[in-house]
């Protein structure tokens, strides 16, 4: 029997999520709440919701509709007022990524569905796709060995407008999470400290710095090196970046989204891919209906993403500071 899910947010980003709401076979759309009526309509008139279930207030909506969760798809800067207004009401949130605008406001979301007894769960959606888990199993299966460091390389020319080059270093603090997200997926280890630099280029269109180079350390001692950017003018990487870890016994190398494994005997390998039968949002939906069914902690709960958002923003401190940042200091 599928669960009632309210969507907060349905343009942009938002119309993936209600696309995958009406796929789904967890859970069916309750209402749609947007402050834009025009999003409000297309979305309504495309999926078959009724004019009587689409809200311009969240109140109102909370109120109105009997659901079990909600999806928070709004800006991250309302992601705290969305979340807390949905366990007051005895909701489960799953939200878009980044857990909340700030750290303070992220560590209150999650106290407050620790104190509503909720689940709230963050749509880091890279994990689920088949060459990230490749990755993962590969990287911990000892294929290559103990790995000792990491690069990472994203190229991306977006022009996306709106709130993202408004934003002080967009890149980072919308994108790299992906990214920094995926290292602690792949390695199964948390960020302890950061190093970092941004670059200002000439041509760049956003507000704000959107290139940044970046060095992590994870608990198990290795360094990842860390180079993104949103103004690339060609050449162009996977959403997903390249990627090269470096083993004691080979290499593991991801680019465009081949993955290939080479030692020093031999040429290199590829390698299939793991088969997902439902990746990216639809395989959150499942994993979210999962974690409610069992009453398990979702593996990208607001709780454990915590590290990942903390590090995003160590980048930042790293960057304006000039210095090594410890991460667990961000959340003290």
């Amino acid at each position: 029997m599928k669960r009632n899910i309210i969507v907060v947010g349905v343009g942009g980003m938002g119309g993936v999520w209600t696309a995958a709401v009406a796929g789904s076979t967890c859970w069916k759309a309750a209402a749609y709440v947007d402050t834009n009526k025009d999003h409000l309509a297309a979305a309504a008139r495309q999926y078959g919701v009724p004019k009587t279930r689409c809200y311009t207030d969240l109140d109102k909506a909370l109120a109105d509709v009997e659901a079990d969760a909600l999806i928070d798809v709004t800006p991250q800067q309302f992601r705290k007022g969305v979340c807390q207004a949905a366990f007051a009401r005895g909701l489960h949130v799953l939200s878009e990524k980044p857990l909340a605008d700030t750290l303070r406001n992220a560590q209150a979301i999650v106290k407050s569905a620790a104190k509503a007894n909720r689940t709230y769960m963050v749509a880091q959606n890279y994990r689920f796709q088949p060459a990230t888990q490749t990755a993962r199993r590969l990287a911990q299966h000892g294929t290559i060995g103990p790995i000792g460091y990491i690069g990472v390389s994203f190229h991306k020319g977006p022009r996306f407008g709106g709130f993202r080059e408004e934003m002080a270093y967009p890149l980072v603090l919308d994108m790299s999470i992906h990214h920094i997200d995926m290292i602690r997926c792949i390695t199964g280890c948390d960020i302890v400290s950061v190093q970092a630099t941004s670059v200002n280029a000439p041509w760049n269109w956003n507000k704000g710095d959107a290139t940044a180079m970046a060095q992590f350390v994870l608990d198990n001692g290795c360094a990842v090196n860390y180079f993104g950017s949103w103004v690339a003018q060609g050449a162009e990487t996977s959403w997903n970046a390249d990627w090269r870890f470096a083993g004691a016994s080979g290499t593991l190398e991801w680019t465009n989204d081949v993955l290939r494994v080479s030692h020093a005997d031999g040429a290199a390998k590829r390698v299939p891919l793991v088969k997902m039968p439902v990746q990216h949002q639809a395989y959150l939906l499942e994993a979210f209906a999962r974690s409610l069914d069992t009453g398990e902690e979702p593996e990208t709960s607001g709780a454990r993403n915590l590290n990942s958002l903390a590090a995003t923003h160590a980048v930042v401190r790293a960057i304006k500071e000039d210095r090594r940042v410890c991460v667990r200091d961000m959340l003290a």
